[in-house]
């Protein structure tokens, strides 16, 4: 039968599992077949108790079987989680330079910055993915890297805003409705603003520069914003927050024309469905338990059954306490390397929150202790003339992406009876 070219993504799961269950019982049997046949080893073996002989060389050889498969793929683990703290390290000092371009973004917009490089917003969103090869931002310091360690000692949560980016302009400073906005009010209507459900937060719920209330209004932070904090904390230490006050003259002129374009291309959608109607039937969803026991009742015979077994296997691997956990979990994995005398978290009586927050102090500690190397490793890309490290994949999207956008500008501009150039 000829290989199919349409995979799903779990096939070659399921065959490396299989090749490597199929490997490990081959080695099993002809481990066991070389020792039976080995005179030094069976001569060795009657000193022993022959009651154990036989399911000690059983337990050996099935040992030795996984040792062997697995070799790669526990090689390739241990130097994945060897390479954690570097590559975070480089992503640092990106992350000192998404600032810069952020602050570069709002002068670009306010028409007070132009560069060959940037002719669209998106293209803010391209440097963003390949930060540290943009042209047109001052390079890393000495001073930015002392101010990032001294980030990372005193701010204990996450880097990043959920469902943000380190561009998304329209998050940090603009009215328009964003996904990011829209998920921070769903969480705050839900929690209506208790002070007390906040606290319970497994993460940031003591650190001053996670909490909206603290923005300062008059560097230009506004209440309720997502600003990642390693923006509000640069702000308040060198006073950048001018920034946010600039206006925006850009986006909307872009927007006008590219919404031509995006109805031009509605309309050919429309006209496509109605010569080749799309299936308006709801797509099939077996995910959820309620969906799940339903397709059983209706569907399998031994019924009762497969629920029982259901009903274990999500016990045994979703249960609701255990996902309570997660975050601990994690917390105990980022301290297994923690082989020197270390400090709990102080003045936190829940011991999950303590350790939660005690792991995030020892990761940053270690990337404290990492960046001035990789710091020297930049200087030294910068001096020879090397390009710094980024995502060749994400960086290809990113530039189509923009490219795209682009050219739905130059169409809108077509359609609008004008020059097909970004002059306006």
């Amino acid at each position: 039968m000829e290989e199919s070219n349409d995979k799903k993504p779990w096939q070659n799961t399921i065959k490396w599992e299989y090749d490597s269950a199929r490997q490990r019982e081959a080695i099993y049997k002809q481990t066991l077949k070389n020792i039976a046949a080995n005179k030094d080893a069976q001569q060795y073996l009657r000193e022993f108790q022959p009651s154990s002989v036989k399911s000690q060389l059983s337990s050996y050889a099935w040992q030795k079987a996984t040792w062997l498969v697995n070799k790669g793929q526990s090689e390739w683990c241990m130097e994945f989680n060897g390479l954690k703290i570097p590559l975070a390290a480089q992503q640092c000092l990106g992350n000192i330079q998404q600032k810069k371009l952020f602050d570069k973004q709002c002068l670009w917009r306010a028409e007070m910055f132009q560069h060959p490089a940037i002719e669209t917003t998106a293209d803010f969103n391209y440097w963003e993915h390949n930060i540290l090869n943009c042209p047109f931002i001052g390079p890393v310091s000495e001073d930015d890297v002392a101010l990032y360690i001294q980030f990372l000692k005193e701010y204990l949560g996450e880097n990043l805003v959920f469902l943000g980016s380190w561009q998304d302009y329209n998050t940090y400073n603009s009215s328009h409705a964003t996904v990011a906005k829209l998920m921070e009010k769903k969480d705050d209507d839900e929690e209506g603003n208790n002070e007390d459900e906040y606290e319970e937060k497994a993460y940031d719920d003591e650190d001053k520069y996670d909490d909206e209330d603290d923005y300062d209004d008059e560097e230009g932070e506004q209440d309720g914003s997502l600003m990642p904090p390693w923006y509000l904390f640069v702000n308040q230490h060198r006073g950048d927050g001018h920034y946010l006050l600039l206006p925006d003259k850009r986006q909307e002129k872009e927007w006008f024309y590219s919404r031509k374009a995006h109805t031009e291309q509605v309309d050919k959608a429309v006209e496509k469905q109605k010569a080749d109607p799309p299936d308006k039937r709801p797509f099939l969803n077996l995910f959820k338990k309620e969906e799940i026991e339903y397709f059983i009742n209706q569907f399998e015979e031994n019924s009762e059954e497969i629920i029982s077994a259901y009903t274990v296997h999500e016990k045994m691997y979703r249960d609701p306490d255990e996902e309570g956990m997660y975050w601990v979990k994690e917390a105990w994995e980022e301290l297994s390397d923690c082989f020197e005398p270390f400090p709990i978290a102080a003045g936190i009586a829940d011991w999950k929150k303590a350790l939660i927050k005690t792991a995030k102090q020892w990761t940053n500690t270690k990337l404290a202790r990492a960046l001035p190397m990789h710091y020297d490793e930049y200087l030294f890309r910068r001096s020879a003339g090397i390009a710094g490290p980024f995502d060749s994949k994400q960086e290809a999207t990113y530039r189509r992406m923009a490219d795209n956008y682009k050219e739905s500008i130059l169409r809108g501009r077509e359609l609008s009876g004008e020059p097909r150039d970004l002059n306006f």
